[in-house]
């Protein structure tokens, strides 16, 4: 499986996920925003602060140096399995 090496939010809940070997995808998150362990991620700044790891993408902590009860984390398996689903 390619590594994640970028990740462009866009202001439609959307994110531009391009992987190591030039393959991209578009994932959208619009209706996944609506659930409650990613809620937090309706402020479009916060949804801004996207991160990437080798083969996950996830958001800091709402509050620093508070661990919340469900860490933002989607991996590259996660998000295949939404857009199959």
């Amino acid at each position: 499986m390619s590594k994640i090496v970028k990740v462009t939010p866009n202001d439609d809940y959307t994110l531009l996920i391009e992987f190591e070997h030039g393959n991209k995808i578009i994932f959208n998150m619009r209706d996944m925003i609506k659930t409650i362990p990613f809620s937090s991620l309706e402020d479009i700044n916060r949804f801004k602060d996207v991160m990437v790891e080798e083969k996950a993408i996830y958001w800091p902590e709402p509050v620093p140096n508070e661990k919340s009860i469900i860490p933002l984390r989607l991996t590259v398996d996660n998000m295949l399995f939404a857009i199959r689903g």
